[in-house]
């Protein structure tokens, strides 16, 4: 058995068996609860630059043939209470594969409670030094090779995950990286996706995305996820911040806000969006945990904090992507 070491800020070190690649890995630590979807968590590009915790105490019980939402994993390490001995192998020679770092330590739940009272805190695997994932532009480190095709509907890549294709399947769809789109793009095209990704969504690389979108939002029937809402959202007006511990599981209710319907939703996000009326748009959805803002609708286009595309977790709100096409029927 190797022995690997965790360093959390505040809290101290943590030992146990490691697993993966045996590097040097900083990150901000991050948990999810999901007793299921280990892999499309790991693989999705939103985790880029954190380490994720997973609560769960039971992890790797399929294995890792399961399709990611990117084609590697995304996130700086993995921290798991137990992995079954016949699959502890097969799930630390995939990390290994790709350089990620993981350990297995019985004190999980205590870095969860951590982070339940003080916040999301930086951790590092095998040396006692942290680094602030954000002052990086995190989604360079996610994009992938752009599908350079003329389609109907064109998808800005902030680090995109793979489900949100599959469920508009029905379309084809050209994808841009953010750093190569410029308003003018949208003249061909039925509708704008803007993906989900990493970071925070005040970084200044991400400045002129949002003056981009200013001059698309109206024009064209356009539809943000994650990210991709938080970046809509300051183009109207609006301001984010960054949450205490953030949401990220399977089971978020959102409640939306015209029709009373509740969905059980997928989250993965550190910051917040925060909705002020004065600035002229509706309010879809909001989170019953904490109240806080999960979507917006206005003239030609509508926004989701959560995932409706699943991936994993529930697909409670397909329905958005239903009402996406509707926008583009009647445009």
């Amino acid at each position: 058995m190797r022995l690997g070491k965790l360093y959390v800020d505040g809290l101290g070190v943590f030992e146990g068996e490691s697993i993966g690649r045996d590097v040097v890995s900083q990150g901000e630590l991050v948990f999810n609860t999901s007793p299921s979807g280990y892999l499309k968590s790991i693989t999705d590009p939103s985790y880029s630059g954190q380490i994720l915790v997973f609560s769960f105490p039971f992890i790797g019980s399929y294995g890792v043939g399961e399709e990611g939402e990117s084609g590697r994993p995304r996130v700086r390490g993995v921290v798991v209470n137990h992995i079954p001995e016949i699959l502890k192998e097969e799930f630390s020679s995939y990390l290994e594969k790709f350089g990620v770092p993981g350990i297995i330590t019985k004190e999980t739940r205590k870095i969860v409670d951590f982070i339940r009272v003080n916040g999301n805190k930086l951790g590092s695997f095998s040396e006692n030094r942290f680094i602030n994932p954000y002052s990086s532009n995190l989604i360079d480190e996610t994009i992938e090779d752009a599908v350079r095709k003329e389609g109907e509907l064109l998808l800005i890549d902030l680090g995109f995950k793979r489900n949100i294709l599959k469920f508009l399947g029905d379309y084809s769809v050209s994808i841009i990286p953010y750093d190569q789109f410029n308003p003018r793009q949208i003249e061909k095209v039925d509708g704008v996706i803007v993906s989900n990704g990493p970071g925070d969504p005040e970084f200044s690389d991400l400045n002129e995305m949002v003056r981009s979108l200013k001059d698309v939002i109206g024009k064209k029937p356009t539809l943000g996820i994650c990210l991709g809402h938080q970046l809509i959202s300051l183009s109207v007006g609006l301001k984010t911040e960054k949450m205490k511990f953030g949401h990220r599981s399977i089971n978020h209710p959102v409640e939306d806000i015209f029709s009373g319907r509740i969905g059980i939703t997928t989250h993965n996000h550190g910051f917040t969006v925060v909705y002020d009326k004065q600035e002229g748009v509706r309010e879809r959805y909001r989170s019953l945990n904490d109240g806080t803002n999960e979507g917006l609708e206005g003239k030609n286009f509508l926004t989701s904090q959560f995932h409706p595309e699943g991936g994993p977790g529930p697909t409670d709100e397909l329905g958005v992507f239903e009402e996406f096409r509707r926008m583009m029927r009647e445009h």
